[in-house]
This record gives C-alpha cells, sequence and structure tokens, in this order.
C-alpha cells in the first residue's frame, strides 16, 4: 500500500516523492495518464498542497517511475465534495461507496463501466455546488470503508476492479437534453423493461436474456386477513380490479373496492419484487405471482450482462437501454 510521501525541492522547484510497497496497484504496469489519476486522487484525499510538475514513485525504496503533470489539469475523479453526513469524499469515493454498496454479484467489466457511468450521473444530477445529500439518491449507500472492515476477505479484489472501471470511465456520465440523468436500474425485466412517458429517456427494451435467472419468477401466498392488514382494508367485501396496465404489461394502478392504489405500492405493502403480478384470489388466501425484479426502468443488470457477453461494451449497453441521452466527458 501507499505508505508515504515527501516534497521536496530542486532547482526552486517542487518535486513530489510517494513511497509505496511493492503490493500496492501502483506496481502494476500501468499507463502514464492511468498513475497520474492515482496520484492526483491521493493528493485531493490527503489534502496535499503541490505546487510542483514532477511525481517520482519509490517502490520498496528503489525509484521506479517519474511522471510530469500538468498543475492546472484536474478529473472530475477528484473532485471534492461534502456529504451531508460531515465526511468529505472525493466523486471517486462516493463512486466506490455506491458500488459497493449496490453490487454484490460477479459482473463483466463492460457491465460495471455502464453501472459507474448512472452511478456518477445520479451524483452529478444531485449534486448542489460540492454538496451532496446522500438521502437524495436512488441508491443504497454505506462508505467504502465499512465493506472493508465487514468484509475484508472480498474487499481488495473488488477495490481493485471498482478502481479500475471508475478510472477508465473517468469524467463520462450521460445527459438528456442537456442535463444528467438520474440513475434507473434494476436486477431482471420481465423479458423487456419499462418506458415511463414523464422519465423521456426510458424506452421498452427486449430483454429476453432476464427470463433466464433463477429467481425471475416468484410467488407470495397471503391470508385475506394478512392482506387486508397490510392494505389497510375494513371492508369484507372487497374486490381486485386491475384498472390500468403498462405496454409492457406491469400493472399501474388496481382498485380494490375501498380505495385506487398504485402497483409500486402495493408491491411494497407485500414486499413484491416486480409490478408484473398475476393475481390468484382463493376463499381464504390470496396468490401473487411476479416476474422481473425491480421497477423495470432503464438498464437491466443481469440483461446488460448478457449483452456484455455477446461483446458489446459499455456505450453500447447504455445505447440499448436509454434512448434520447449521449455520453459526456466532463475533466
Amino acid at each position: 500500500m501507499l505508505e508515504s510521501y515527501k516534497i521536496a525541492r530542486s532547482n526552486n522547484e517542487e518535486i513530489l516523492y510517494l513511497y509505496l510497497n511493492v503490493d500496492y496497484e501502483f506496481g502494476e504496469d500501468l499507463e502514464e495518464d492511468d498513475l497520474e489519476k492515482k496520484a492526483r486522487s491521493y493528493l485531493v484525499t490527503h489534502d496535499i498542497k503541490f505546487n510542483g510538475n514532477k511525481i517520482i514513485f519509490i517502490v520498496n525504496g528503489i525509484s521506479t517511475k517519474m511522471i510530469t503533470i500538468e498543475n492546472n489539469k484536474t478529473y472530475l475523479n477528484d473532485y471534492a465534495i461534502t456529504l451531508n453526513t460531515k465526511e468529505k469524499m472525493t466523486i471517486k469515493e462516493v463512486l466506490l461507496s455506491l458500488l459497493f454498496s449496490n453490487i454484490n454479484l460477479s459482473l463483466k467489466e463492460e457491465t460495471l463501466k455502464a453501472l459507474t457511468v448512472l452511478y456518477r450521473g445520479e451524483i452529478i444530477y444531485n449534486l448542489n455546488s460540492n454538496y451532496l445529500d446522500i438521502n437524495k439518491l436512488s441508491l443504497s449507500y454505506h462508505n467504502y470503508n465499512y465493506y472493508k472492515v465487514t468484509y475484508p476477505e472480498t474487499y481488495k479484489s473488488k477495490f481493485e476492479i471498482f478502481n479500475k472501471v471508475i478510472d477508465r470511465t473517468d469524467g463520462e456520465y450521460l445527459i438528456n437534453n442537456g442535463k444528467p440523468i438520474k440513475c434507473f436500474t434494476h436486477l431482471v425485466s420481465n423479458g423487456y423493461t419499462e418506458e415511463d412517458k414523464s422519465i423521456p429517456y426510458t424506452v421498452k427494451k427486449e430483454s429476453l436474456w432476464d427470463l433466464a435467472y433463477p429467481n425471475y419468477l416468484q410467488k407470495k401466498i397471503y391470508s385475506i386477513k394478512e392482506f387486508k392488514e397490510r392494505l389497510n382494508l375494513k371492508s369484507d367485501n372487497f374486490n381486485i380490479k386491475i384498472t390500468s396496465i403498462s405496454n409492457s404489461n406491469r400493472i399501474k394502478e388496481l382498485d380494490l373496492g375501498e380505495k385506487k392504489i398504485d402497483a409500486r405500492n402495493l408491491a411494497v405493502y407485500l414486499d413484491l419484487p416486480s409490478t408484473d403480478i398475476t393475481i390468484i384470489i382463493k376463499k381464504d388466501y390470496l396468490t401473487f405471482i411476479t416476474r422481473g425484479i425491480g421497477s423495470g426502468l432503464g438498464l437491466s443488470i443481469i440483461g446488460a450482462d448478457n449483452l456484455a457477453e455477446l461483446g458489446y461494451n459499455y456505450k453500447q449497453i447504455l445505447n440499448y437501454y436509454f434512448k434520447d441521452v449521449s455520453l459526456v466527458v466532463k475533466k
């Protein structure tokens, strides 16, 4: 790991020495641009004031590499922000936290790149100057150091993979109509992604690979009594009528007699993984059969991983699952 640093002066010029041990990721055969990104990230993270242009990497006491940087050059990864938790982090560190918090599957690199681009866009969408309220993110969030302590056996390998996809997509996010888009992803579609007219970049897209996912089809059974309790229904005589359905076969609204309910709220009350629901009504109980996992909006993670296996790169994956978007690079 990176052990220490020193700033020295030579001929009225500052030189930064970064001291590493042989196991640290800088010891890999990295391109000079990759080394520069990592060095800048370290400078920002550790609040090091360095006004020179030369950085020398020292591995186990031996000078192994020298790079020259432009002092006025910055990377979005290194942009420092303050969270509502009072933490000060770089965008890269927030992205690491989001990747650790939301990805627990083994995914291909191109899939991870696509997700990283979407996660970065979610950060920028919610960024107010250099302040970020993580409660406004549509993603789970724990500081990545939490996983370092909780899952030490897998932390290092994931850290290396996540670092790679963050660096290789540095500054990239999607825009629609000139503005960053919100991150819409789901684990498994019902075979088609969902189009929401209020979200102009969502589109109905075939994603038939999802049908092979082991938990694509699920079933839950509730007694009439428990169903009424969960939905706060009082009448003994209730009906269930589907009043609106999307063009991808997901229920949008139901009439329960006493009240109407949005299918997404129904899914929350009944712990259902999807709104593609078949309801079977018996005398004493109800059976709910669902297809897919998640909202169906945006990128299907399982579908994206299948596209990656077919040779799609992350840009092609993003263009497949979203419409009217452009990939921008902010340096």
